[in-house]
């Protein structure tokens, strides 16, 4: 398995950071993700996959904290995939390192992440078409209990998601 496929979800989540606030200390953040990704692919292991992954979120979070980015739910959606995907290629290229895959099996996994990516872009049109909506139909003082609502469910998929995997 050529464990090089992971460099194109990694050049496509370092670069919706920088392109949404181009600077200087956003592309040092990338670049240290990007560093730590690529060493963790090249020695099969996960933890400096993960590790960038992480820094890149953060390098995120911050190019979205500067003045001059704005809050894009497509670059989100893109981002969100690209570590997705990142994370799946890299774990997949580290348990097959070095074995030879038949084809029917690249060809099931494959149609496996494409169908994951259909569904999560399917949700996000969803919820921003969702939030497009309640942002008109909510008065302003109302947005921010929705927003805490919001962030709970979210907070609240991700501790059941983690139980479910730990299974």
């Amino acid at each position: 398995m050529n464990r090089w496929w992971t460099t194109i979800p990694l050049a496509v989540a370092a670069t919706v950071p920088v392109c949404a606030s181009p600077s200087l200390a956003i592309a040092a953040i990338e670049a240290v993700a990007v560093l730590l990704c690529m060493l963790g692919t090249a020695v099969a292991l996960t933890a400096p996959v993960t590790a960038g992954c992480v820094v890149a979120v953060i390098g995120y979070a911050v190019a979205l904290q500067s003045g001059s980015a704005e809050l894009d739910v497509i670059g989100g959606g893109i981002f969100g995939l690209a570590l997705l995907f990142l994370l799946d290629l890299s774990e997949f290229t580290r348990r097959f390192r070095g074995a030879k895959i038949a084809n029917d099996v690249l060809q099931s996994q494959l149609v496996y992440w494409l169908e994951r990516a259909a569904i999560i872009s399917g949700i996000v049109i969803v919820l921003a078409l969702a939030g497009f909506i309640m942002s008109s139909l909510v008065p302003p003082s109302g947005r921010t209990i929705i927003s805490g609502l919001g962030a709970l469910l979210a907070f609240a998929g991700a501790i059941y998601g983690a139980s479910t995997r730990a299974r």
